[in-house]
């Protein structure tokens, strides 16, 4: 597991986390799409705050384009003013 935080960042782009672990991890694609051939799997799994104050999440063609090079589904766990960060709302 690669995480671009230790715990979820209240004021973190989700673009900015992605383009983080993006140029880290595609100097070693191929290797990743081995992994995946070889029985192992690969998510790209973010935590979203989502209040009525914020802005929406952007993610550009650039970024999405570069997500699609690297193994893996785009999984987005968004939770709303009443849960926590945990969940335990």
């Amino acid at each position: 597991m690669l995480s671009s935080a230790g715990s979820p960042e209240s004021d973190a782009e989700l673009a900015e986390q992605l383009g983080s672990l993006l140029d880290i991890l595609e100097p070693v694609a191929d290797r990743l799409w081995q992994l995946v051939d070889g029985g192992y799997w690969a998510n790209w799994f973010c935590l979203l705050g989502s209040h009525a104050a914020e802005h929406a999440v952007e993610l550009d063609r650039d970024l999405l384009h570069r997500l699609l090079k690297l193994p893996g589904g785009l999984w987005l766990d968004v939770y709303g003013d009443d849960e926590g960060a945990e969940g335990d709302g």
